[in-house]
């Protein structure tokens, strides 16, 4: 199996599993679209790309431009990286309510900038701060949502 293939595998997968949990979400009215019409369609459109790029794979010509065919040692070397993503993102949601969404979603960016992406520590931190303070103004100042304010707004 190539790593095409394992891919377009992945997202077929995804795809399936969000088309069953989003089938179940109300639909709404057509001008009145209700919560489950963005999971269906990204879930749908996971399912149409993940199978053309199965059907419809590019394959190279020439010996030595062929795609190696991945095996499974290095299907599970290659999933450091999303299990690192997966873990962090498990911690964000955990501590999210009790640290707040600005202490929170910077901490989680500069711990997947720092450590996932290799980017050194200085710019890792402005680029946390600087896109959590941002995204928390856009949503709570802009947009009214209310978010958690955590132990820094008691």
């Amino acid at each position: 199996m190539t790593k095409d293939r394992a891919a377009s595998l992945l997202f077929l997968l995804t795809g399936i599993y969000g088309f069953f949990f989003s089938i179940q979400l109300p639909m709404g009215r057509w001008n009145e679209p209700g919560p489950g019409v963005f999971p269906i369609i990204l879930s749908i459109l996971l399912l149409v790309s993940g199978v053309s790029w199965f059907i419809l794979g590019r394959r190279k010509a020439g010996g030595e431009n062929r795609e190696k065919k991945a095996g499974w040692r290095d299907i599970v070397n290659n999933l450091s990286t999303p299990l690192k993503i997966v873990g962090i993102t498990a911690l964000f949601i955990l501590v999210f309510n009790r640290v707040g969404y600005l202490a929170a979603s910077s901490l989680y960016l500069f711990i997947l900038l720092f450590w996932v992406s290799r980017y050194r520590i200085i710019v890792s931190f402005v680029l946390a701060v600087s896109i959590g303070i941002g995204s928390w103004y856009f949503f709570e100042r802009i947009l009214a949502v209310q978010l958690p304010k955590g132990l820094l707004f008691l």
